[in-house]
């Protein structure tokens, strides 16, 4: 339920934050503010519990926001720390742990990738690698996306000709493949470089990547001009093509801050309620992308308060930095500096430059969040122009602000998936997405009418009435389903038995061949075509394609999930944890099937007990 919708009694929320004073501890600690239905709305740290309290009785001077949060009270919990520092790290914990709607929440806290280089394997590979890390392998990162590992890993193939492939797909190549012949693999799987040529590849990339840039680039060119001056022109363009990869990498990434500097720029701008943060991670003088967080309606506090939150909570998840260089000027560095140490084991400098490198770069980020805020502002702009002329081309009574798309994906009628995702307030609201495990009768198992009707009656269930008030706050103005005029008759049939009789609903279905372009509309009694390159058609499709993204993904999560459980059932003493091991090593369950013996004995927390009984399974012996 949105925080705004939430139902207020400021004089019951104030009477409980006057008697919980008489019992409240007065040294450090964390409080909890609770609802009704005993859900915890807030978690906050304090020098003085009690004091802290205190502040919230100056009523007010409060933000909208808090005296929202003070109506909704119903209860108080405290647990006194020894240290401030203790009270912190307890926060934090909570924070990620409950998601208080109250709180600064990150919203996507998924640990970032990085780049590895195996050293448990005669010829080493590198790889896309997120987890848990261990002292056995070369790591470099974090990256803030996926595409940013990416992007660097195509230029490492070609700078240094490192084999990517999975130890059981390298054990088995009989002639290289086509990485050999697009030069980005040296093909040591079939012996096409030795041993020692091979492992000075893998000691030039890790060189790399620790910042030695000039090093590496100055080998090669020497190799490069000695291959020349011996005519050996295709060797001397092979370094000159590898020499060009590594420049490349290193004029985009900034590498000239200097080598071994490891450090995050944290930036934040906040813009009426609305709060802009930006982390850029570099590297070993390398800038290794950055991740934007936004968090809207937070008018109670300042940026710098903010963005102490936004510290403890992200360092808490994440591992951090030597140095975490900030555009704000905060007061409580010091214990944060100090939460991370005892937290992470790591001892980091957090401070606010005036001048230099790092100031040019604070300057360089600052215009990065202004820029994203001008072109949140354009699309919610050109969003709110959209609602508005969808309303108008429909002759819709109303403007909708949540709209609800339905979709279902299944394969071959097997693991069939229902979602629903929300576009509110001019963008997609992805907290909100919902995906349903369909479970429908074999003989109905393609049937996309029933898999519909039992997502939509979930949707609008009366488990969901059962709190009526957050039930009613997050209805749709308006439901579109993917399909055509069957597929709406579902949905009114559905809403109708529902006693919802206020929510447009609507149905989009491709064209002949299923052609986009060419869809049919379909809303009430009535059926509208809508020409090619209209913008309200764009709008349709693209909440259509994007309920269809996120049905796809979602099927093929269960349906791996579900190979994942049933493939390693029978095998006594593989667990969760196991498996998990296995397909981050291995990257599939094919590659876990084919792989030898010795290759599952190498794998990071699987013994050789275990290893024996997996390649037992899998092979069958006379």
């Amino acid at each position: 339920m949105k925080i705004e919708n939430m139902p207020i009694n400021f004089k019951k929320g104030l009477s409980k934050i006057k008697s919980s004073l008489e019992h409240c501890p007065k040294g450090p600690g964390i409080y909890q503010f609770l609802n009704k239905k005993k859900e915890i709305l807030y978690i906050g740290k304090a020098k003085n519990i009690n004091n802290r309290l205190s502040s919230y009785l100056n009523f007010n001077i409060l933000s909208n926001r808090i005296k929202r949060l003070v109506g909704n009270l119903d209860n108080l919990k405290f647990i006194k720390t020894h240290t401030e520092i203790d009270a912190l790290i307890l926060e934090s914990n909570l924070i990620k742990k409950y998601k208080p709607i109250f709180n600064i929440r990150l919203i996507d806290d998924k640990s970032f990738p990085f780049i590895m280089i195996s050293n448990n394997h005669e010829w080493p590979r590198l790889q896309k690698f997120r987890g848990s890390r261990d002292k056995k392998n070369f790591y470099f990162g974090p990256f803030a996306s996926v595409n940013s590992v990416e992007k660097v890993m195509t230029i490492l193939e070609k700078g240094f000709l490192l084999r990517t492939c999975s130890d059981s797909y390298f054990a088995n190549r009989k002639k290289p493949c086509l990485l050999f012949q697009i030069k980005r693999c040296s093909a040591p799987c079939t012996k096409n470089i030795n041993n020692t040529e091979y492992s000075e590849l893998v000691q030039q990339a890790k060189l790399f990547l620790k910042g030695k840039d000039t090093k590496i680039r100055d080998n090669l060119v020497s190799k490069m001009n000695i291959a020349s001056l011996k005519q050996k022109y295709e060797e001397a363009a092979l370094f000159r093509d590898r020499i060009k990869a590594l420049s490349k990498i290193s004029q985009e990434q900034y590498s000239s801050i200097g080598e071994n500097q490891n450090f995050d720029i944290i930036c934040i701008i906040k813009k009426i309620d609305t709060v802009y943060i930006q982390n850029f991670f570099f590297r070993n003088g390398k800038n290794l992308g950055n991740k934007e967080f936004t968090f809207e309606k937070h008018d109670e506090k300042s940026s710098n308060e903010i963005l102490e939150d936004f510290l403890t909570l992200f360092y808490y998840s994440h591992t951090p930095p030597n140095v975490i260089v900030l555009n704000k000027k905060i007061e409580n560095s010091s214990l944060i500096e100090s939460a991370i140490k005892k937290n992470k084991k790591k001892k980091v400098k957090i401070y606010y430059p005036q001048k230099g490198k790092k100031f040019d770069l604070i300057k360089m980020v600052e215009e990065n969040i202004k820029f994203s805020i001008k072109k949140n502002e354009n699309n919610k702009k050109k969003g709110q122009e959209l609602i508005k002329e969808l309303s108008n081309t429909f002759n819709l009574n109303i403007i909708p602000n949540r709209i609800e798309v339905y979709d279902n994906s299944h394969l071959s009628g097997s693991n069939p998936v229902g979602v629903m995702i929300v576009f509110e307030e001019n963008k997609f609201s992805r907290e909100s997405y919902r995906k349903f495990n369909i479970s429908v009768p074999e003989k109905n198992s393609f049937d996309d009418y029933l898999m519909l009707e039992q997502v939509l009656r979930r949707r609008f269930s009366n488990k969901l009435k059962s709190s009526k008030s957050a039930w009613k706050n997050n209805l749709p103005d308006l439901i579109l389903i993917d399909g055509g005029k069957g597929h709406l008759n579902i949905a009114e049939r559905v809403l109708k038995e529902s006693k919802l009789s206020n929510i447009i609903i609507m149905s989009i279905a491709k064209g002949e061949n299923r052609n986009a372009g060419n869809e049919t509309i379909f809303y009430a009694d009535t059926k509208k075509k809508i020409f090619k390159n209209n913008k309200i058609l764009f709008f349709l499709q693209r909440l259509r394609d994007e309920a269809h993204r996120f049905a796809i993904s979602s099927q093929r999560y269960r349906r791996k999930n579900e190979i994942k459980n049933s493939i390693f059932d029978p095998i006594p003493g593989i667990g969760s944890k196991s498996k998990k091991k296995l397909l981050s090593y291995f990257g599939s369950i094919e590659n876990i099937k084919t792989a030898g013996i010795r290759d599952l004995e190498n794998t990071p927390g699987i013994g050789k007990v275990s290893a024996r009984k997996i390649y037992n399974e899998f092979n069958e012996h006379d």
